[in-house]
């Protein structure tokens, strides 16, 4: 008896797992195909200019912040999804075009094992936010699913299609021909023509409003031997993919080196707005300003920060709470203490009680 036909499995992977020091980044490579797309489709490349990560973009073994593709999505979703959406960017693929994570699925046995590694190993090439989650249908077919913490992004439609048309295009890739899916799930409402869709996907069974992303593979699709299997290689490719994110080096943006600033600042006893200022070369009023722009202030990054000092020095030392008002900049234990109360709903010595986090 096939024992295959009497199951239904769940196989998912955090790339978050040892990926700590990668949170908020990505690879370039995607972003790389992004950007050549949006140019092809006519965006002006000044709207680039200032972009952070984006002049180092055609480096090797770096990481970008994620704000940078984000940010990259937004300008190139109006020019390229007039002119052909995800079937642009990816005709511009080639293998190795996303790194070494698209070779997974040339070496592995059947989709099924491709799939798997690839979601084990998504941080290569995506935050470690980014999840693909594989189900095993009860009839042996496979969907997979991502989910990205985009949701309330205003391009998350089309990072969406985007992202389910991609594994569409690796799955084909590894199998050395056009796959048609056995359905397609879109989260987003069903535009005025959907009929462009369903030839993006190959079918008909294009539904929309579904929750998260997913598309859907045959039974005979997902367990069929793929053309170029090598397990030998795929192990190496498996290994290498997980050593390049754990080498990479992370290119910061703006906020990102303030925030180095601002930790550094701190040594010294509470940073004053003057002294981080003066550190990035900018007045403060320019700093208060940037930060602005990015969506908050001087005030509440030193309000997290204190918070952030707070906790490890309850939590990772002995000193009393009259020595850590004094550390963090409040001007007395009661001052602390109601900082404490705001953030937490509770007394310090509910923290420290609680142990390292």
């Amino acid at each position: 008896m096939d024992r295959r036909r009497h199951f239904r499995w769940e196989f998912m992977v955090s790339s978050a797992m040892g990926d700590g020091a990668m949170k908020g980044t990505v690879s370039p490579h995607l972003t790389r195909l992004l950007v050549r797309a949006g140019i092809a489709a006519g965006l002006d490349r000044s709207r680039l200019a200032g972009v952070p990560g984006l002049a180092v973009l055609d480096e090797d073994g770096i990481r970008i912040p994620t704000a940078t593709i984000l940010r990259v999505w937004e300008l190139v979703s109006g020019p390229a999804w007039e002119t052909g959406g995800s079937d642009r960017v990816m005709e511009l693929w080639r293998p190795g075009g996303l790194g070494v994570w698209d070779y997974l699925f040339a070496v592995s046995g059947t989709l099924g094992e491709a799939f798997q590694v690839a979601s084990r190993r998504l941080t290569a090439i995506a935050d470690p936010a980014d999840r693909l989650v594989v189900t095993r249908e009860d009839d042996g077919g496979a969907t997979v699913s991502w989910q990205g913490p985009y949701r309330d992004h205003p391009d998350y439609p089309v990072i969406a299609e985007f992202a389910t048309y991609m594994m569409l295009v690796m799955a084909s890739s590894g199998a050395g021909r056009r796959i048609t899916p056995v359905r397609v799930h879109l989260p987003h409402r069903s535009p005025a023509a959907p009929r462009h869709l369903m030839e993006l996907f190959g079918t008909r069974r294009v539904e929309f409003e579904t929750g998260e992303p997913s598309i859907t593979f045959a039974r005979a699709d997902i367990e069929a031997p793929l053309p170029r299997a090598d397990p030998a290689l795929a192990a190496i490719l498996d290994d290498h993919a997980r050593l390049s994110v754990a080498a990479a080096r992370p290119v910061l943006g703006w906020l990102d080196r303030f925030h180095s600033v601002l930790e550094s600042a701190v040594t010294g006893g509470p940073p004053g707005l003057d002294q981080v200022a003066a550190r990035l070369a900018m007045s403060p009023r320019t700093l208060q300003r940037r930060l602005r722009d990015e969506g908050t202030s001087w005030r509440e990054e030193l309000e997290s920060l204190r918070r952030r000092r707070v906790d490890r020095l309850l939590r990772e030392t002995t000193l009393s709470v009259d020595s850590i008002a004094a550390r963090v900049g409040f001007t007395d234990s009661r001052a602390l203490r109601r900082a404490i109360h705001r953030w937490y709903g509770h007394g310090p010595a509910a923290i420290r009680a609680s142990g390292p986090s």
